[in-house]
């Protein structure tokens, strides 16, 4: 059996100034090279920085909220008693963005961004189906998400990652609309 996700909704507002106040001030400097190689493409300098951070912004979001549902679903296989209620910390994760220069067949450069996720969910109105003590399905669930998102630069285990921010709720849905099994 396989866990698919759908689309899970994730509030991007968080994320998206989080990254672009990362790419404008903060740590400027860690994204020029990407950056120059974006506008020597054509992009003006606004326009390689927009994408920069829509790019990072999206994927970000993405890895976060797969991530964060498919570990809590995890979780929940391994639990002996699941109750409508569940409140856990979950392990950290820690998401990369890959930007990867090519010129015809070459990579002319490949930088690595690394960010870290540490999370608490919240499951309220939680309803599964098992089968041999395996979860088949989701029958209901409201699944919220409050996640700390640091930015580890290049390093992905770096002592001290920039906190973008601390304790924000960025997922809030329907488990049964984005969780199923096959």
């Amino acid at each position: 059996m396989k866990l698919v996700i759908n689309d899970p909704v994730v509030d991007p507002k968080e994320i998206d100034r989080a990254v672009s106040n990362l790419v404008n001030n903060s740590h400027r400097d860690d994204f020029w090279e990407i950056s120059f190689w974006m506008i020597e493409t054509g992009l003006g300098e606004k326009d390689a920085r927009d994408k920069l951070i829509n790019e990072i912004s999206k994927d970000i979001s993405k890895e976060i909220s797969h991530g964060l549902v498919q570990v809590t679903i995890q979780k929940l296989e391994g639990e002996t008693e699941i109750k409508a209620k569940f409140e856990e910390e979950l392990p950290t994760i820690y998401p990369r963005i890959d930007f990867v220069v090519k010129s015809g067949a070459f990579d002319v450069l490949t930088t690595t961004y690394w960010f870290k996720v540490t999370s608490n969910v919240k499951l309220d109105n939680l309803a599964i189906r098992f089968k041999k003590e395996e979860i088949t399905g989701i029958k209901s669930g409201n699944m919220q998400a409050f996640v700390t998102l640091a930015y580890c630069g290049h390093e992905r285990e770096n002592p001290s990652p920039f906190t973008l921010f601390k304790d924000k709720k960025v997922i809030d849905l329907e488990l049964s609309k984005v969780v199923s099994f096959e």
